[in-house]
């Protein structure tokens, strides 16, 4: 069992994974107070065949889930105190303080067990044993959530291999009810309920890994150090390859994959219709297609640095390296004498997205990038599309409007959207400029500067007096 690291942090991935957990406790609960006497009779019909098994081996399972269990908390317990990890105690007590009063509040109140799959008792002959109770149950279950973001992925497998042995157990001995669906989620509930409030430790690729991810698919990086930009989503660094060549590498790890599923998961129940596409099956996935867009957009003609390479960055992550631009990004510079001409490259290269039907989806000033020899760069395609439909063109163009209007004002960001992609394209946008449609760095710019917005939105429009 690895040792933890001494800080700890709260992550998306445990926030994501106490979402799910407490989605299929409530739905579960649910299932349980309509239907848990004809839900437990199925069950306990499904199950009758195990009444056949060989009684040594439901023997074997009774006393290996009996021992398994006490080894959950004694094991647990230990390894806490010997190596003084007091954040994950003060998790598991946290975590077994939660399980059970929320156990004791969805759990059936009527009698709905439909009886035992087995007669172990009558097995087991002279061998006196007892199944731990629901509660012992929730709490088993409570810790080995709590616990197993501490450990390695190979001990993680094992504990949890453990606790679905005492669950096995306690079916094959208790009657058959909802209570042990519950007490189980109940558990997992508590647990991941306790991680998100304690914290665990960071799961994010090193800068080390990230190094020698990238050595392996022949991108020699000399050095790499953090980078301080806007960079949602991702853990930014610039590098220098070996032979002086400055790079600009992003790393994606679980948490970032988990804060997108749940960024993805908020604008689904959204009523608006935001036009996103279902997430990707896994990460890999996920960063396959943003280097895929990015090559798309640099052979159509957008000026966006050239990608170097894909590469995992353990554990779990992955990295995508680009050539760096020397420069910064256009919303670090609101003073600049040429800012109009900058802006009005922008939507040169916002014309060629639209003619070869390429979304951005997120065209804001940060994530445009000056280069010091003033060339205007097209960055973080982590989010875009391809082959979009009209929306979603409409999108991007409502999103830099918003954007350039925060720093020139609407008559000069109208103007120069205007001269570029031309009346029509600033039109189709003129009903996404809404503050709901924007990103939330847009947002928060227009909250500064109120009724800017709305009178971008009104002239868009082409009011009287407005544009052609």
């Amino acid at each position: 069992m690895t040792a933890a690291p001494e800080a700890v942090e709260r992550s998306p991935a445990d926030v994501l994974r106490l979402v799910v957990a407490g989605a299929l406790l409530v739905a579960a609960a649910l299932v349980s107070l309509l239907f848990g006497d004809t839900a437990s009779q199925f069950v306990a019909d499904v199950l009758a065949g195990l009444e056949r098994l060989p009684a040594g081996l439901v023997t074997v399972v009774v006393i290996a889930g009996e021992l398994l269990g006490l080894a959950l908390v004694v094991v647990g317990g230990l390894v806490t105190a010997l190596r003084r990890r007091w954040h994950l105690l003060l998790g598991i007590v946290l975590a077994v303080a939660i399980s059970v009063p929320l156990f004791w509040l969805v759990r059936p109140s009527g009698d709905q067990a439909a009886g035992t799959v087995t007669q172990t008792q009558q097995w087991l002959r002279d061998l006196e044993l007892e199944s731990p109770s629901a509660f012992a149950l929730t709490a088993m279950v409570a810790i080995t959530a709590a616990v197993t973001p501490w450990v390695s992925r190979r001990w993680r497998r094992a504990w949890w291999a453990a606790a679905l042995a005492v669950v096995a157990e306690h079916l094959l001995w208790a009657p058959v009810s909802f209570e042990i669906v519950l007490s189980v989620l109940s558990g997992w509930v508590a647990g991941a309920a306790s991680v998100v409030l304690v914290g665990a430790p960071s799961r994010r690729p090193t800068p080390e890994a990230v190094t020698q991810g990238l050595r392996d698919v022949g991108v020699d990086v000399a050095a790499l150090d953090p980078a301080s930009v806007d960079a949602r989503g991702s853990t930014p660094y610039f590098g220098t390859l070996g032979d002086g060549t400055p790079v600009f590498v992003k790393t994606l790890g679980v948490d970032e994959r988990s804060a997108d599923l749940l960024f993805r998961l908020y604008r689904s129940i959204d009523p608006r219709d935001l036009h996103d596409e279902r997430p990707f099956s896994s990460l890999r996935r996920t960063v396959e297609h943003e280097a895929l867009v990015a090559l798309v957009a640099r052979q159509a003609g957008v000026l966006t640095p050239p990608l170097l390479a894909i590469a995992t960055a353990e554990p779990g992550g992955f990295t995508l390296a680009y050539e760096a631009v020397a420069g910064r990004s256009l919303d670090r510079e609101p003073d600049a004498a040429d800012l109009d001409e900058l802006i009005r490259a922008v939507w040169a290269q916002v014309a060629v997205l639209r003619t070869h039907r390429i979304a951005h989806r997120d065209l804001r000033l940060a994530n445009v990038f000056v280069g010091d020899d003033r060339r205007v760069w097209l960055i973080d395609f982590g989010f875009s599309e391809v082959a979009v439909d009209d929306v979603l063109l409409a999108a991007d163009v409502a999103e830099l409007l918003a954007s350039s209007a925060s720093i020139v004002g609407p008559d000069r960001a109208l103007a120069a959207a205007l001269e570029v992609v031309g009346a029509d394209a600033v039109r189709s946008a003129a009903p996404r400029l809404k503050p709901a449609l924007l990103s939330g760095a847009t947002r928060t710019a227009m909250k500064a500067q109120p009724g800017v917005l709305d009178e971008l939105a009104r002239r868009a429009a082409g009011e009287p007096g407005t544009i052609p």
